[in-house]
Order: structure tokens, then sequence, then C-alpha cells
């Protein structure tokens, strides 16, 4: 059984249907902690291309 966080909190969304940029960044640091190195590699990548968008 999976421990539930309770420090969890609702992700912000924006008005053009996006996640907020801060929620996304951290969403994406936070799968880079517990996924392969490969897919850890294509997060990198998702993440520099949201950095880049703003």
């Amino acid at each position: 059984m999976k421990k539930i966080n309770l420090n969890s909190r609702t992700l912000k969304w924006e008005q053009n249907g996006e996640l907020a940029h801060k929620d996304l960044s951290e969403l994406i640091e936070r799968l880079k902690n517990v996924e392969s190195e490969h897919a850890s590699s294509e997060l990198s990548r998702l993440s520099t291309k949201s950095n880049i968008k703003d």
C-alpha cells in the first residue's frame, strides 16, 4: 500500500489550460528523483524546454 503524502497540495492551472510554471518545474524535479536514468534525462530535456518558453 502506498503512503499518502499529506504535504501535497493542489496544482495550479493557468487560464490557458497549462500547468503553472512553478508547479511544472516542481513536478518535473520530483519525477526526476524517482524515475530511471533514461526517463530522468528526458524529464531534464522537458524541463529545459519549459524554461525556454518563459
